[in-house]
């Protein structure tokens, strides 16, 4: 009888603690921000790879085009 009174006493304190729910709110968190992560990356990816080549290469070109005083 003592065993069943004590499992009652713990189901019903562990009921009442509320400390494991914001740690489990955080986790999703940073689950559903890790998610939009992933997924803006593989959508952004590629068009921000080519925007910074297009930079790279107008640069490129921007510094052969700088005359050079003759010696």
């Amino acid at each position: 009888m003592y065993a069943l009174t004590y499992l009652h006493t713990l189901a019903l304190r562990l009921r009442k603690d509320k400390s494991g729910a914001v740690a489990t709110e955080y986790a999703f968190l940073i689950a559903f921000i890790a998610i939009v992560a992933a997924a803006g990356m593989g959508l952004l990816g590629e068009n921000l790879s080519a925007f910074f080549d297009d930079i790279g290469q107008a640069l490129d070109n921007a510094g052969a085009a700088i005359p050079t005083l003759p010696t």
